[in-house]
This record gives structure tokens, sequence and C-alpha cells, in this order.
């Protein structure tokens, strides 16, 4: 991964995960508390929270959508596509259907005390709560889509140590062998004749005791050395066959 991609999803998850963490307060605490000072309160707080709350949300679902669109045309990771198509579509969402109940809010005719100012806070809030769910959904996603990338990750570099573990056990294995005019009879037996330090750790499974031995047809020497895990590698094949 480039450090240019890298920064876009950085980009991608910080942008929803401010939309998700403001849109979630609203939700939670913001308006539940306006409503508790009552209908007329509320419906005059309304407005000025609602103009400052536009620009900073629609900016960020903005800007969170397009590092998530570019980030997924840079890798093809579809968990890009996925999250920034939810986090952008909170705009065409407040554009189309919340749009009419803001206005009507908004509107100077509407009596802020009547049931139906109340009932328009409401629909708000319900309708609300679902631009919340496409926020924190979006955010979850992106939160997703970098599980996968650690865990191959880990798996490329256990793997990669246990390519190098392999290698230079063989090779003192047939060092030894060289010297010795026979093969060393155990693992141990390299360190006892100095050739290692102390057996390494099998990356996959993180004990030194379980690297499999692969013995002469005839006699008891080992002639190379295999990971004790049966788990599949990236490369498709078990460990203990590299």
């Amino acid at each position: 991964m480039t450090f240019a991609a890298f920064t876009l999803q950085l980009a991608a998850i910080f942008c929803t995960g401010l939309f998700a963490g403001a849109a979630l307060y609203v939700s939670l605490v913001e308006h539940p508390a306006r409503m508790k000072c009552g209908t007329a309160l509320a419906t005059a707080e309304f407005g000025p929270s609602y103009r400052r709350a536009t620009v900073m949300q629609a900016l960020l679902a903005v800007a969170g959508g397009g590092a998530a669109f570019v980030a997924w045309w840079s890798s093809s990771d579809v968990y890009w596509l996925i999250g920034g198509v939810l986090i952008t579509a909170v705009v065409p969402f407040t554009l189309i259907v919340m749009l009419p109940t803001n206005r009507r809010l908004l509107d100077k005719a509407l009596d802020p005390s009547s049931p139906t100012a109340h009932q328009l806070l409401q629909r708000w809030s319900r309708l609300h709560a679902v631009r919340t769910i496409f926020g924190i959904g979006a955010l979850l996603v992106f939160l997703l889509a970098l599980l996968p990338v650690n865990v191959t990750s880990l798996r490329y570099s256990r793997e990669a140590t246990l390519k190098q573990d392999l290698f230079v056990l063989r090779e003192l294995i047939s060092q030894y062998t060289l010297d010795k005019k026979e093969p060393p009879q155990s693992l141990e037996a390299l360190v006892q004749a100095g050739y290692i330090k102390k057996i390494p750790i099998d990356p996959l499974t993180g004990r030194t005791d379980t690297w499999v031995t692969e013995h002469q047809h005839f006699g008891n020497g080992i002639i190379s050395v295999h990971s004790g895990s049966g788990a599949i590698g990236i490369n498709g094949m078990a460990y203990n066959t590299w």
C-alpha cells in the first residue's frame, strides 16, 4: 500500500468518524434536550442549530465519500466503495427526503408552539436517525476494510519469517552433515555442536518444539525440517509442506 492510498483511507475514516459522531450526538443528546425544553423553544433553537450543522456535515460527508471513492479506485477494495456510497448517500437523502421538513420548520409562518411544529420536530428526529445510521454504517465498513489488510500483513510477515528460518535451518543441517560426515540426529544437535545458539520459534505455532524433521530413508539422521502448522498459507499450501 502506498503512502498516498493510506492517507486517503485515513481521511475517509477521519471525516466519516466526525460526521457519525456529530450526528449521533444530535440524535441522542441535542435534539432530545431541545424537545425537553418545549415545542416553542425547540423550534426556535432548531434554526440556528440547523444552519451551523448543515455546512459542517455536508463538507464532512462529501470529503469522506470523495476520499473513500479514490481509495477504492486505487486499491479495488470494495469496502471503500460501499462505505463511500453510504456516507455520500447522506447528501441526496438530506436534499430529497429531509429538506421539505427542514423548510417547514424554518418557515416564519409556522407557529413554534403548535402541534404541527411538534410533529415536524418528531419527524425530523426520525429522519435524522436514518442519516446517523448511514454515517455509523460507513464508519464501520471503513474499519472493516482495514481488518483484512492487517491480518494479511501479519500472515505475510509470519510466512516471510518461516521461509527465512527454514532456509537457515536447512543450510545448517547441510553444513553439519558435510562437516560431520553424517546428518544431525535432531535440531538440538545443531545447538550442541555450536552451529546455532538456540532453536528458533516456529512463527506459525509460536513454539520451538513443534518443528517437524524429515529423516533419511535409511538411518536416523535428519535431512530437512518443516513447520509444525497444518494451516494453509497464502499460496494455498499447508505450512508443514513448505
